[in-house]
């Protein structure tokens, strides 16, 4: 096993143990924590490598370009990035206001020049005197280019799954993806919730759309 990183500076003795433990033995450097790495490595550079082994949700490989990022790198999908589920009792929204499935959002570092697949399932019933809305996933409070929009034309409890596409900017951002139905005239929506009827919304991350920014 490595003994972590070390800066050798001019006129510094180079030990068999130095040379070892530091070349030899770790072609990627080993901490125990991610703690450990940072205080170790204060001015990391691109393409540096990292195994943090501290038997928790952080244990795994990083690898570093902008930021350290556990993972295969820049160029292969990170995974779910963001998952709320629900299973909270009905929500009904009032006439001619929009229904946010009681909460059903999520919050993900988007991070710039990145895919992302946003997927909902969601269980409206329009009600009030009318039969038709729209359900759509959004981004930061606004329907996003590429995210998919369902027009229900019936007052039957219905089981609504979306998926849907956002594509970040060179801009990365704190984002906010959630679920809601927009209704028309005399139309009330009440969304069917509880322990058995589950709701979610789940954030991937599938890949680059651009270079590292």
């Amino acid at each position: 096993m490595g003994s972590g990183f070390k800066t050798f500076t001019a006129a510094s003795v180079l030990t068999a143990a130095d040379l070892n433990n530091y070349c030899q033995n770790q072609s990627v450097m080993y901490f125990a924590t991610t703690t450990a790495r940072d205080a170790a490595i204060t001015s990391p550079v691109k393409g540096m490598v990292a195994y943090v082994g501290s038997s928790d949700s952080s244990e795994g490989l990083y690898t570093y370009g902008t930021s350290w990022r556990k993972g295969p790198g820049w160029n292969a999908p990170w995974g779910a990035m963001g998952l709320h589920k629900l299973t909270s009792a009905n929500a009904t929204a009032a006439t001619h206001t929009t229904l946010q499935a009681n909460g059903l959002t999520t919050t993900f570092n988007a991070v710039s020049n990145r895919n992302y697949k946003l997927t909902m399932t969601a269980h409206p019933q329009a009600n009030g005197g009318a039969n038709n809305y729209t359900c759509n996933i959004y981004v930061n409070g606004v329907s996003a280019a590429g995210l998919l929009e369902m027009y229900v034309n019936t007052g039957q409890p219905t089981t609504v799954v979306l998926t849907g596409y956002y594509t970040t900017t060179a801009t990365a951002s704190m984002t906010v993806a959630g679920y809601h139905a927009a209704f028309g005239t005399n139309t009330q929506v009440t969304d069917q919730g509880g322990a058995n009827l589950v709701r979610f919304l789940m954030v991937e991350d599938i890949g680059p759309s651009g270079a590292p920014v």
